[in-house]
């Protein structure tokens, strides 16, 4: 039973989010025509806002409705775009890869950069200059994402014209890797500035504990000189919180693409998701809302199964558990 405890786990958080995002622009007050369509909703005859109530399946009783919403969900159908008159499930398809692009590289990019900050913090002997890194991290990272996205675009866009201000392409030109590239550089390097002082919290602390265990201090008596001690003793095991910190802030990431996505004006999840609140493009945002509630239970079920293939630790204590 055990063993079944932290997948239960996941699907209920799973079935909890799907049940709020179904529930929430229900139990709105007001007119349900108005959350759907907006102020055009007090332009419609008796006829229409019926028929527009029966397209969204919002005329029956709400558990017959809780009921389609489920049979939907297992079909993959996240209903169809008011404003797009699209199907939600092709504008997401469409528009996911571009937001993984610039999630996936702001991840490895953090993630390598705050590890190397941490060690080179631990391998500084000035405190001044562990304090000056410690201030610098902390200051570069608390600025505002959509701040440091206007001023990478007023300096490297708009005065140097090294990259492109806007978009994931070139309009009217072949798409290439090189000019996929150019594009992401910009708002991949916001992305990676806000999640870099997580990461460099989290080794930080890690090598700090790793170095006060006993094996590295067996390691120093044979005679490891520090650098070795640093790097070859108390890194890997160091990086193994930052498995964890990962699937935690992958959630965190995605939803910051909204600001960082818009500024860029980028055709990812996070733009797509600001349209569909602009609009009140409900069943847009909600089938939005739950491809993230999904992805993040998705990450931090991977990160799981990680930690444990690279922790012989926790391989024992589950098998003891079971």
């Amino acid at each position: 039973m055990k063993r079944l405890a932290r997948p239960l786990g996941y699907l209920f958080v799973v079935w909890l989010g799907a049940t709020a995002n179904f529930l929430l622009p229900r139990l709105l007050p007001g007119d349900p025509m108005q959350t759907l369509i907006g102020e055009e909703s007090v332009r419609l005859t008796t006829e229409q806002r019926t028929a527009v109530l029966a397209q969204f399946g919002l005329d029956r009783p709400l558990l017959a409705q809780y009921g389609a919403y489920w049979r939907g969900l297992l079909h993959l159908d996240l209903g169809t775009s008011v404003g797009y008159g699209t199907p939600v499930r092709t504008l997401v398809a469409a528009r996911l890869p571009w937001t993984l692009l610039l999630v996936g590289s702001a991840i490895v990019l953090a993630t390598i950069l705050g590890f190397a900050l941490a060690c080179l913090f631990h391998w500084t002997r000035s405190a001044r200059a562990s304090s000056t890194l410690m201030g610098g991290v902390m200051v570069v990272t608390s600025l505002p994402s959509f701040w440091l996205g206007m001023v990478a675009i007023a300096v490297f866009a708009g005065r140097l014209g090294w990259l492109p201000s806007h978009g994931a392409t070139t309009a009217g030109a072949a798409t290439t890797a090189g000019d996929v590239l150019r594009h992401a550089l910009l708002p991949v390097a916001t992305l990676t500035i806000g999640y870099l002082s997580a990461v460099f919290l989290v080794a930080r602390a890690g090598l700090e504990d790793a170095l006060g265990a006993g094996y590295v201090a067996l390691a120093r008596s044979h005679g490891a000189g520090p650098l070795r001690v640093l790097l070859r003793q108390a890194a890997p095991n160091a990086a193994l919180p930052l498995v964890n910190q990962l699937a935690i802030s992958f959630g965190g990431l995605l939803g910051g693409t909204v600001l960082v996505e818009t500024v860029f004006a980028y055709p990812g999840l996070g733009s797509l998701l600001y349209e569909g609140i602009l609009a009140h493009d409900l069943p847009l945002v909600q089938g939005v809302f739950l491809l993230l509630v999904f992805s993040v239970v998705l990450a931090n079920a991977a990160a799981d199964l990680v930690e444990v293939a690279l922790d012989p630790r926790l391989r024992r204590r589950r098998e003891v558990n079971r």
